[in-house]
């Protein structure tokens, strides 16, 4: 290799072995020399004694689910056996080969990948070389970017190469870059000077000038003016296109056999030799290769054709005339009748016009990607089907699925563009509810309230019947995350026209009667949760549904484990999945329970997606997180940044839900500053002027916050009118949680005659246990009030117990304000004491929390998505932080930092 001494070394830093996640992403222009430079590294790392599996992307399969992640898998696929029963039904089911028949799991899969790679490097060093990613299949590309998040401590190196400059929006930012840039001067002529013939004068300076420093167009330019002397005619046409040129007038110069054998691999790139074989012309024998073999276009294997280069497999295809790739694509589609997802786009290519067994042959390839996790894959089948349908019904169903395939991948745009489409063709009145629902919940997720509720606001909305398509659940949440009076009372007076008893536990109509009143419905729907949670075979947008009703009416426990079946925070796609509105809320459901490293982990990539630009209502919601988690940890300045970045975006919009949410946090990180009277103006905001909550919900949550500033500024009478009206609205309906926050507010507000029987009312319900962070506030606020009583025993009692639980939170500000008031109270205590378990990375603190159980390395991988080896490492590096020496000492550590409040 001439040059790239730069590179190579760049390639051998970024593998070696003392790196602790050995990876590298190469980018630049086609033909630059990205694949050189991997190979050199696959041969380098062969020579070393490493294993080397490598996966290369083509146009021809990028809509077919896992064809990248076959290609790479299949000279180990006999490693499966050696899987967990789970991963390995999860990863041949994924490639069609398993025989249950159960959708597989996307991430169980991705944990397959990870668990086989760690056991193959196990043996010996592996590396992982992916080229042209830019064509590999959406879900191949999951499963890489969750390997490349999963590689520290493990003998397993990666390289990735794609084309241009833009990087992969699937592969962490972690993972080092280097684009590979044309060869200086010096080198190109070197290497143009290394080629067979010699050209000299004006030609040799036509192609340095025209090649620009692009190895492949040297190599290419140089081989076409040896042999005909000239260059093709180009003008300024771009390099790719120059060379597409170059590569059709080799492949004009092979038999008439040869060229026709090419064009149906360049039909059919990725599919088996075999196939390819099958539907050339009767008689056509394996020799009809070899002059393209000769003259460096393919590379034959046993059971596939390899193009050299993707633009000669464009080159070939663009050069043929339609009719005659058409024939190719029906050949290959009569080769294919045993693979009926590369049959069904084969007879895709070979269409023009409407065609109802194509498009359904496309809508049933696209429903098994559903199944498969493949969502991207999905949503290109069903646009491709509604393109072909001949029924306007098909199309308005196909371009509808779409458009809610496209919301459940997280692009909102096309989801957008696909209902609209929809709406334009639909003709049948019956389905205009659900199209018109649809097209509201990408209005809302985009932050569009008004024209939201408008979309879905209709006479026959309520119908009974309207339940299973989830169109009154749509409304609902809009009128939720909007929080207006106005959609809330157009509801309740439709949902008072339903008749309940058709529908008493279906998931969406408990959810449309628990967020529209979640005061007046709560109980009984608390009631039938457990049940409802628990019963087998609930689609995702089942369990989405319970499991927000669960976080709204405080059932916090059951929210986490509903949600977290659906975006467990470890997962590549978490933040994309239903447009980050389900990470949204399960990181709130971990917030509010005291897990707040989990609540980072899950709110961080989402909230990350918001600063680069995707201002979505999932994404913002994931802000508030951030700035709550801020406020509570010690970081109150980032947390004011954070609330006033959410309210930048969300009060013009309208989403009051989450308006109150930063707000709240905003007031939160103004107390943690010690600045009461702006903690006072945040909080009071989020009540009228008379005192009624603003949004019906979530506002009665400050109450207890409110009432602390207010004590401390003068307005103790104000906030006494604002809890009068929280009590109003609430009634008899408040759960535990809220009533902890309303007895704990009523004592603030109180006399000091009255004081401590509400603070025994807020303490005394053990259920309160289960909101750590707020039982520990109502214990500070309580030494507090009894240390000011002078009944110094049980004021320290209660300080030691609050300081506790703030600890184990790494609630920085309340533990130092309880640290104060034990000194204030004659107690002697070590100063700013830290949680060694607290000081580790979110993911770590996990995996000791399991390993503490007494899980297993392997368990715990299964739970987190990592390997055994993976997890081993987390706790060789945990152990010295923590303090201990072995496994067995993990409970005392983790029962130190118990996080339950008392």
């Amino acid at each position: 290799m001439i040059g790239r001494q730069k590179e190579r070394a760049a390639l051998a830093e970024a593998l070696a072995p003392s790196v602790p996640a050995a990876s590298l992403l190469l980018l630049g222009d086609p033909g630059v020399g990205k694949t050189a430079l991997l190979d050199a590294a696959a041969e380098e790392a062969e020579a070393d004694g490493t294993r080397v599996l490598r996966v290369r992307g083509n146009a021809a399969e990028s809509e077919l689910a896992f064809a990248g992640l076959h290609q790479l898998l299949l000279p180990v696929l006999d490693g499966t056996q050696g899987l967990p029963v789970r991963q390995r039904d999860a990863l041949l089911g994924a490639f069609g080969l398993g025989d249950d028949q159960a959708p597989p799991d996307l991430m169980m899969t991705s944990l397959a990948v990870l668990t086989l790679a760690s056991q193959l490097a196990s043996a010996r060093r592996l590396l992982i070389v992916a080229d042209d990613v830019q064509w590999l299949d959406r879900g191949s590309c999951q499963v890489l970017g969750f390997l490349a998040r999963r590689l520290a401590g493990e003998p397993i190196g990666l390289l990735v190469a794609a084309r241009g400059t833009r990087r992969p929006d699937w592969l962490d930012r972690a993972v080092a870059e280097l684009v590979v840039q044309a060869l200086p001067p010096a080198d190109a002529a070197k290497l143009l000077s290394a080629q067979p013939g010699t050209l000299t004068g004006p030609a040799r300076r036509r192609v340095l000038d025209t090649a620009a420093g692009n190895p492949l167009a040297l190599v290419e330019l140089a081989r076409q003016a040896a042999s005909d002397g000239g260059l093709p005619v180009t003008g300024h046409l771009p390099v790719t296109d120059l060379l597409e040129r170059t590569f059709a007038d080799q492949v004009d110069a092979l038999p008439a056999a040869s060229r026709e054998a090419l064009l149906f691999a360049a039909a059919a790139e990725g599919a088996a030799l075999g196939a390819v074989m099958a539907a050339l012309p009767a008689g056509t024998d394996v020799e009809v290769w070899q002059p393209a073999e000769q003259a460096g276009l393919v590379r034959l294997h046993a059971d596939r054709i390899d193009f050299r280069h993707p633009l000669i497999r464009s080159a070939v295809y663009g050069a043929a005339p339609f009719a005659v790739r058409r024939r190719a694509h029906l050949a290959l589609a009569d080769a294919l009748v045993d693979d009926p997802d590369r049959r069904a786009w084969q007879l895709s290519a070979a269409t023009v016009a409407p065609d109802a067994s194509v498009a359904e042959a496309l809508e049933s390839t696209a429903l098994r990607a559903v199944a498969r996790g493949a969502m991207a894959e999905a949503v290109a089948g069903l646009e491709r089907a509604a393109e072909l349908s001949t029924d306007p019904a098909d199309r308005t169903r196909r371009l509808a699925t779409a458009a809610y395939a496209s919301v459940l991948a997280g692009d909102l745009e096309q989801a957008e563009a696909h209902a609209s489409r929809a709406i334009e063709t639909n003709r049948d009145p019956a389905a205009t509810g659900w199209i018109s629902g649809l097209s509201g919940l990408v209005a809302m997720l985009a932050m569009r309230m008004d024209r939201a509720f408008a979309l879905v606001d209709s006479d026959g909305l309520m119908h009974p019947a309207a339940i299973g398509a989830g169109v009154s659940t749509i409304a609902t949440g809009i009128a939720y995350h909007s929080g207006s009076p106005a959609q809330r009372d157009r509801l309740q007076t439709l949902l008072a026209l339903r008749d309940g008893q058709a529908v008493a536990d279906h998931p969406f109509h408990l959810w449309d009667l628990g967020v529209t009143d979640p005061f007046r419905h709560g109980a009984p729907i608390r009631d039938r949760l457990p049940a409802l949670a628990a019963a087998p075979g609930r689609i995702p947008t089942e369990l989405h549904t319970l499991g927000v009703l669960a976080l709204v009416l405080d059932e916090t426990e059951t929210a986490v484990s509903l949600l977290g079946e659906l975006v467990n925070p470890q997962w590549e796609d978490a933040d994309t999945f239903h447009a980050g509105m389900t990470a949204a809320d399960l990181a709130w459901a971990n917030l509010d329970g005291g897990r707040w490293a989990d609540a980072r982990l899950g709110a961080g990539r989402l909230a990350a997606r918001f600063a680069e630009g995707d201002r979505t209502l999932g994404s913002v919601r994931a802000v508030a997180v951030l700035a709550t988690l801020d406020a509570l940890t010690g970081e109150p300045g980032r947390a004011l940044r954070h609330a006033a970045t959410a309210l930048a975006v969300t009060e013009p919009a309208g989403v009051l839900g989450t308006v109150v949410r930063a707000r709240r946090a905003a007031g939160l990180a103004a107390t943690a500053l010690g600045d009461h009277a702006a903690a006072h103006r945040h909080l009071r905001a989020l009540f009228d002027a008379t005192g009624a909550p603003l949004h019906h919900h979530l506002s009665c949550y400050a109450v207890a916050d409110l009432a602390a500033a207010a004590a401390l500024t003068g307005r103790a009478d104000e906030a006494r009118d604002v809890l009068a009206r929280v009590a109003s609205a609430v009634g008899d309906g408040a759960s535990a949680r809220l009533r902890q926050a309303m007895a704990r507010a009523a004592a603030l507000l109180a006399d000091p005659a009255d004081a401590d029987g509400l603070f025994a009312a807020a303490l005394g319900d053990p259920a309160g246990r289960r909101w750590p962070f707020e039982r520990a506030q109502t214990w500070l606020d309580h030494g507090e009030w009894l240390r000011r009583q002078r009944r110094i025993a049980e004021a320290r009692e209660a300080l030691t117990t609050a300081r506790e639980i703030f600890d184990g939170l790494g609630a920085v500000h309340w533990s130092a304000r309880a640290e104060a008031e034990l000194r204030a109270a004659g107690v002697t205590v070590e100063s700013a004491r830290h949680s060694a378990l607290r000081s580790l990375t979110p993911q770590r603190q996990r995996i000791v929390r399991l390993a503490a159980q007494g899980l297993t390395n392997r368990e715990i991988g299964e739970r987190l998505f990592l390997s055994p080896r993976t997890v081993g490492t987390h706790l060789y590096q945990a152990f010295p932080a923590l303090g201990v020496t072995s496994r067995s000492q993990l409970r005392d550590v983790v029962d130190q930092d118990a996080e339950p409040g008392r």
